[in-house]
């Protein structure tokens, strides 16, 4: 939010922010969870003794370590993908700004938009999430992350649409 703040043209006003889902989330944790198994293994097994064999013991101790390390970097990872993905709507345009330290920022100009996408599968619908593709003049697309509440997106950005056309103020 900070981004769209600092990049408001005088009488530009901020008017949506997009979320991602609930989904989302449970997908990080999973990803977490999954990898605490084989170390809530080798705590069992080392709790029962049955490492009698020492040198599969300490294998079994290095795959459990590296599978909990690697559930938390994908973890981790998804989490400054979240925190750091702004889509935004504002009077003037769309913005969709991804990274924290490499930035990447597609924006475009609400008087370009040709159309709007919402992309939703079977489960999306179910469980409120989606994708948006956004059609500008010329070639220019820009594909959105999974976001939750797809169609509210679309509203806020045909409204803005229809405010900056001066269709209805």
């Amino acid at each position: 939010m900070a981004y769209v703040k600092k990049t408001l043209a005088p009488g530009e006003e901020y008017l949506y922010r997009a979320h991602f889902n609930w989904t989302y989330d449970v997908q990080s944790w999973f990803w977490l969870a999954f990898s605490t198994i084989p170390a809530g293994m080798w705590i069992e097994a080392s709790a029962r003794h049955f490492f009698v064999h020492e040198p599969f013991g300490h294998a079994f101790l290095f795959f459990a370590g590296a599978a909990f390390m690697l559930g938390v970097l994908i973890c981790l990872r998804r989490y400054i993908h979240k925190w750091t993905t702004v889509i935004a709507v504002t009077s003037v345009r769309l913005i969709l700004k991804t990274g924290m330290v490499a930035r990447s920022s597609h924006e475009v100009m609400l008087d370009e938009i040709e159309e709007v996408l919402v992309v939703q599968t079977f489960f999306g619908r179910i469980l409120g999430y989606g994708t948006l593709k956004v059609r500008g003049t010329g070639a220019a697309v820009v594909e959105f992350p999974v976001i939750g509440s797809p169609m509210r997106v679309r509203r806020e950005i045909e409204t803005a649409l229809i405010r900056a056309r001066g269709l209805v103020k």
